[in-house]
């Protein structure tokens, strides 16, 4: 990696958790109209708040969400950082290896714009879902060289995207709103097991993925018991590519 290189990966880095760290402090939540909803705690069982299903990673409500997104700002800054003290990428080339940082830069330059695109799942689901493609390409490259927050970041990636694009289904198709979670975990676990057998040794991937299952039903479940079944399913395919990835 060039020094050029290497700053502006150590930019864009800064930048991605400033704005994730604006949105989530910041950004006024979204306020509950629907008269159903105001009597959700007058109802026998909780009601699912309209609110886009990405936010809970954008912008979370509980502490296990809130600690994914501070373990991803952490391990992205660091990453950054580590680049700009031993830039490994700059033998890449000379060892007959892939770069890494250029994947890393557009990736997360992108997901800088996520926060912003909460409440628009179609523009969201493209743009995290590229960003999700580029770091897996990037955690493959980057297989033996110590580096766990791009396979980490991909996991999360992975899971935005997959539920931005329940979402967007949801909206198209009209489905009930204890729907857009199960949707949101099942197509992320499918995806999530070719990319880990993809990626090789490397769980960081696996690891992200299964928090964020943890975090969304956590989130979510109250309203239909068979989110808790997506997310235990969800949570078992990926345990089971983690344990060969580790192995």
């Amino acid at each position: 990696m060039t020094r050029n290189g290497s700053l502006l990966h150590l930019v864009t880095a800064a930048i991605f958790v400033i704005a994730g760290l604006r949105h989530a402090l910041f950004a006024p939540r979204a306020v509950v109209t629907d008269s159903a909803h105001l009597a959700g705690p007058l109802l026998p069982l909780p009601v699912m708040p309209q609110v886009p299903i990405p936010s809970f990673y954008l912008d979370p409500d509980n502490p296990l969400m809130w600690a994914l997104l501070i373990a991803i700002w952490a391990m992205v800054l660091l990453d950054a950082v580590g680049q700009w003290i031993d830039p490994t990428d700059s033998n890449a080339l000379r060892d007959g290896r892939p770069r890494v940082w250029p994947l890393i830069v557009v990736a997360v330059g992108g997901a800088a714009l996520w926060p912003g695109l909460s409440g628009h799942p179609a523009v969201l689901t493209v743009v995290a879902g590229a960003g999700a493609g580029l770091m897996i390409m990037g955690a493959r490259r980057a297989a033996g060289r110590h580096r766990p927050a791009i396979g980490f970041f991909a996991g999360w990636a992975t899971a935005v995207a997959s539920a931005a694009l329940a979402q967007l289904a949801s909206t198209q198709l009209g489905l009930p709103g204890h729907v857009i979670p199960v949707i949101a975990i099942l197509p992320a676990a499918a995806v999530g097991m070719a990319a880990q057998l993809w990626i090789g040794p490397s769980i960081g991937y696996s690891a992200a993925l299964i928090w964020a299952f943890c975090g969304l039903a956590i989130s979510t479940m109250g309203t239909d018991p068979m989110i808790a079944l997506a997310a235990i399913l969800g949570i078992s395919a990926m345990a089971s590519v983690l344990v060969r990835a580790a192995s």
